[in-house]
């Protein structure tokens, strides 16, 4: 359940935003407006309250700083979430500079998505995982080198490195739990363990670390057959990345505290 359930979906693809809209309805979010204009939005005057907006890129459609920075002068209560349809760095920089809480790209299953637009609910931001790619192997403060620490010498219960593979795949806990059967209470216990076992600061250096160990990821692939069905059925086509990229991406956009999806146990 998300704290802001109301959601804008602003975009020029009728096609993809009914799908979205459809999609979202059925997650229980009141959807306040769907169309091809921010403007639109303001004028309709339902956007007091907080909400999520939603800005989706086509091949047409790019959003730009100075676009973001009008949107969320214009709608200052809104967790903004852009949806790309690939991943470009500097473009993904300029968003975050502009405010916005999420920069995913177009190629995620629909029960992630889900996910990540809780997270951002919550007041988290969301990178894709094409930036931890960037990132890993780069000298990165406060990540343990190869050396510091092996798998074998961390010690790690079987349940621990069960949530360790899947913290490497990007999923948040509510996914966790439900693959794993057991409550997200008890997943954040696990994580904070891991994270502790590892000497690392948030789940995206945990990540990092056991990446380059060798360590495998495990995580929609591994999933009940009942499971895959449910989320093939009700899958979106082309829709977001994975995984939050805290304390490097912190560093990358020159803020000291950016609260994110990879500083939560």
């Amino acid at each position: 359940m998300t704290t802001t359930s109301d959601v804008a979906l602003v975009g020029c693809n009728s096609i993809a935003s009914e799908s979205l809209k459809r999609l979202l309805s059925e997650e229980h979010r009141r959807i306040i407006y769907a169309g091809p204009s921010v403007e639109e939005l303001r004028r309709s005057g339902s956007t007091d309250a907080a909400f999520l907006l939603i800005l989706m890129e086509d091949q047409q459609l790019k959003w730009n700083g100075a676009a973001l920075a009008a949107a969320h002068q214009q709608h200052p209560a809104a967790k903004i979430v852009i949806l790309a349809t690939e991943f470009d760095y500097d473009a993904m920089l300029g968003a975050f500079r502009a405010g916005v809480q999420g920069y995913l790209t177009n190629d995620l299953p629909w029960e992630r998505l889900a996910g990540y637009l809780d997270l951002i609910a919550f007041g988290e931001k969301i990178f894709p995982s094409q930036l931890a790619e960037r990132l890993i192997g780069e000298n990165m403060d406060g990540i343990p080198s190869g050396g510091a620490a092996t798998i074998d010498s961390v010690n790690l219960s079987a349940r621990e490195m069960e949530i360790l593979q899947r913290l490497i795949s990007g999923l948040p806990n509510k996914i966790i739990s439900r693959q794993l059967c057991i409550s997200e209470a008890t997943v954040k216990v696990h994580v904070k363990a891991v994270l502790r076992k590892l000497g690392v600061a948030n789940r995206t250096q945990a990540a990092i670390w056991a990446a380059a160990q060798g360590l495998q990821a495990l995580g929609p692939a591994t999933e009940p057959a009942a499971s895959k069905r449910t989320a093939a059925a009700r899958s979106y086509p082309a829709l977001i990345d994975d995984a939050a990229i805290q304390s490097a991406a912190g560093a990358v956009l020159g803020k000291g505290n950016v609260n994110g999806h990879a500083a939560r146990a």
